[in-house]
């Protein structure tokens, strides 16, 4: 706040009452003074008018409340576990200060916005653990319903996620309702992204495909709560790999 009067001229001013009071000398006193002090000022003002930053981490645990309020109920098993997954992820101290951020900061409840702030600050490599999350969170309750169903689509959709990325990793949580395979057969076919009518060659190449792309080294310099769902989700394209080889029909 400058009163009208542009920053720049600050020490040109401060030169009169310096002349004033000692000539020459006091001139040239007060110039040095202001011009000392006014970067000073400068520095607090730019700290004290500093916008609040959300950090994908907030994003995230924003983005797990609207999960939670999408059936229009909240059910205290999803509730407790979202405070369970992100002590256990970012630990005690940093997990309060973003649940204290929640409460108390306006953040938006626009999916899209919030989903731009996550692909601002990560890589699209580990979008597909935040769905898995969500997905986790959706099924805590024992139940998956189509508001929560549609709101993990509406955020993948969001960050770009592939539709087929997406049927892979929600077929382990919504349950498949073919009748040609067994519900295993066809859990593990959807892990992999194929249909009823995959050849070998299919899964082999789908394998090579998923395991190179949701290998947990991707996630080095993640939390581990996060290298854990990924570390889950490759060993389940594993066990998928396996078993369709094997029972192929």
């Amino acid at each position: 706040m400058n009163n009208g009067i542009d920053s720049k001229y600050y020490c040109w001013i401060a030169i009169i009452p310096g002349w004033i009071i000692g000539d020459f000398v006091g001139a040239i006193a007060s110039f040095l003074l202001v011009k000392e002090f006014y970067p000073l000022k400068i520095i607090f003002e730019k700290k004290t008018t500093t916008q609040f930053v959300i950090t994908y981490e907030l994003a995230l645990l924003k983005l797990s409340s609207l999960l939670i309020n999408a059936d229009k109920k909240v059910d205290k098993r999803e509730v407790k576990f979202v405070k369970s997954y992100f002590t256990k992820t970012f630990g005690r101290y940093q997990s309060k200060k973003l649940f204290k951020q929640l409460k108390e900061e306006n953040i938006s409840s626009d999916i899209k916005e919030l989903a731009s702030i996550i692909a601002k600050q990560i890589d699209s490599s580990k979008y597909y653990s935040m769905i898995m999350f969500l997905f986790q969170i959706a099924v805590s309750d024992d139940d998956i319903n189509k508001a929560e169903d549609d709101f993990i689509k509406k955020v993948a959709s969001h960050l770009g996620v592939d539709k087929s990325d997406l049927e892979s990793i929600r077929s382990q949580f919504v349950k498949p309702k073919s009748k040609k395979y067994s519900s295993k057969a066809q859990e593990y076919l959807d892990i992999l992204g194929l249909d009823e009518n995959a050849t070998i060659k299919d899964i082999k190449s789908a394998y090579r495909t998923k395991a190179k792309k949701y290998h947990p080294d991707k996630l080095a310099g993640m939390s581990d709560g996060i290298i854990k769902m990924a570390k889950e989700k490759f060993q389940k394209i594993q066990e998928a790999y396996e078993y369709l080889i094997k029972n192929h029909v």
